[in-house]
């Protein structure tokens, strides 16, 4: 028995076959979305969104500064950039999967691995086995009798809900740090948006994207911020800089990019890293495949959404459609009453 709640999100094997899994399909010039009639009131524009997300991840206020100060120059030259800008950043510092996790994804990729051997390969995990039998045991499956075993889990959860209790365990840890109250406090905000945005990625993607690849896009597209912080809190003269419009601009394109260089790191699929790489590049006019325009609107949508749970944003807010943004006013209004409205196994 599959969930209903991985049924509706990810979609049966029908819908994953007909996507090729080896190799990443050409790229396609997407029409951008008819925008009719004036913006709904509480509309607020992508980088509106983008700018109040990260003061609030950063624990940073706002700032009247239109463009960078000598300082916030001088850090971003010297600090930031060089620390994680171009080919110098030593991939060896990311945080590395747990050894089962390759080996799981590939085997929950394939419909015709049968449950005997991904009990056999999780087993290896006892972590990992903890966490499938607590989603099991959870409110939202309602089971007449407790789940006790591994096989039952699996079975009752399905190849689909394996996958995402796998990859929220692995990325939870990485985007909730506790090396310092600041990196506390953003990771929990960081993990709000990880959840919304993979579940934002899959609605926005539905009928052209790999809903698992749509998942994977969405749940690692902040994984750079907490290695952004760190390096923050180091430097000497944080508490003099004004973080301006620009600045939290430039922080938000090194998030960006480092968590690229991490999916690379991690070996996912072409599609997820392209989707990254094109939300990463200043110089794109825009995402060029249906991966990376779900993601880009996603990770907004998501953003505005913890904004608006924590106070930064008001509660009927939404997101500016425009024709970059990708995605018509109807449907991304939709996606965000969508993120309201379900609910997930880790939430009952």
């Amino acid at each position: 028995m599959i969930g209903r709640f991985f049924r509706k999100w990810f979609g049966g094997a029908r819908g994953r076959a007909a996507i090729a899994q080896d190799r990443l399909p050409p790229l396609q010039s997407l029409p951008p979305p008819t925008i009719d009639g004036a913006a709904p009131p509480g509309a607020l524009a992508a980088d509106d969104v983008e700018d109040r997300f990260y003061r609030l991840v950063f624990a940073i206020g706002p700032s009247r500064d239109p463009g960078l100060s000598p300082t916030e120059q001088t850090v971003l030259l010297r600090r930031v950039r060089e620390t994680f800008g171009g080919e110098r950043f030593d991939v060896g510092t990311l945080p590395r999967l747990p050894a089962v996790v390759p080996q799981l994804m590939r085997s929950l990729r394939n419909d015709e691995t049968d449950s005997r051997t991904l009990a056999e390969q999780i087993a290896r995990d006892t972590v990992l086995v903890g966490e499938i039998i607590r989603v099991a045991n959870s409110a939202y499956f309602r089971t007449a009798r407790p789940v006790t075993s591994l096989p039952q889990a699996i079975t009752l959860l399905g190849q689909d809900g394996l996958r995402r209790v796998v990859m929220q365990m692995v990325m939870r840890p990485i985007l909730r740090s506790d090396d310092s109250v600041a990196s506390q406090l953003a990771g929990e905000r960081l993990w709000e948006h990880a959840e919304r945005c993979a579940r934002a990625c899959i609605f926005l993607g539905r009928g052209a994207c790999d809903p698992f690849e749509a998942f994977l896009a969405g749940l690692v597209s902040q994984t750079g911020a907490q290695a952004i912080l760190r390096e923050i809190e180091r430097l000497p003269d944080a508490a003099s800089i004004a973080f301006s419009r620009p600045f939290v601009a430039a922080l938000a394109q090194q998030v960006e990019r480092l968590s690229l260089h991490a999916a690379r790191h991690w070996n996912f699929p072409l599609r997820v890293v392209q989707a990254l790489a094109e939300r990463a590049d200043p110089a794109d006019a825009g995402a060029r495949t249906p991966l990376g325009r779900a993601l880009l609107a996603a990770s907004r949508v998501a953003m505005l959404d913890v904004l608006a749970e924590h106070g930064a944003a008001e509660a009927d807010a939404v997101l500016l459609a425009t024709p970059a943004q990708g995605f018509g006013q109807e449907l991304l209004l939709a996606c965000r009453d969508e993120l309201r409205r379900t609910t997930t196994p880790a939430e009952a």
